[in-house]
């Protein structure tokens, strides 16, 4: 019978033990997301390429998801379309330097920090809504609907965001070979 006070304590030290490694990525997330890197012209077409398979794949399940959330190609596109300024704004604001060895790529360290919170929002969205779910708080169809499709979006402008960057670089890389 005493070991059962052993299982509390075990959950709140696996609990710690989460956050306290949850919040170490999210820094190193941040930390690389800012530091300079070089751009290597295979990768980035690479990059490029496994970005559009993966956009269209997105796009093709919120389409059949449209069936049960009438709201998620809508969010999915928006969310698309939102990380594509996003994208598009980080490539403008990104500091670029010849090297002798190459092209090395600084990304902004606000946006950095903008998607690392972004990141750390849509986990724990998702785990908030897995939690009230679970526990049935709340039994509402559509506002499950509401945080699903926002979770959607969330990753949308995440892949909007990637899908710009890969973009404008490679476009600076073709400007630089000419």
């Amino acid at each position: 019978m005493p070991w059962l006070f052993l299982l509390p304590l075990g959950m709140l030290l696996l609990l710690m033990l989460w956050l306290l490694l949850f919040s170490w990525s999210l820094w190193q997330r941040y930390r690389r997301g800012k530091a300079t890197r070089r751009v290597w012209p295979w990768q980035v077409r690479l990059n490029l390429g496994l970005l559009a398979v993966a956009t269209g794949a997105f796009l093709l399940v919120s389409v059949v998801l449209q069936h049960w959330w009438p709201q998620q190609l809508l969010q999915a596109v928006l969310g698309l379309c939102a990380g594509v300024v996003l994208g598009g704004l980080g490539i403008a604001t990104s500091r670029f330097e010849w090297r002798e060895a190459g092209l090395f790529h600084t990304p902004n360290p606000w946006l950095a920090l903008l998607l690392t919170l972004l990141v750390a929002g849509r986990i724990l969205l998702g785990l908030v809504q897995l939690i009230r779910h679970g526990a049935g708080w709340s039994r509402d169809p559509m506002l499950a609907g509401d945080l699903h499709a926002g979770l959607t979006a969330l990753a949308g402008a995440l892949l909007g965001y990637a899908l710009a960057s890969g973009w404008g670089l490679h476009r600076r890389l073709r400007r630089l070979r000419r």
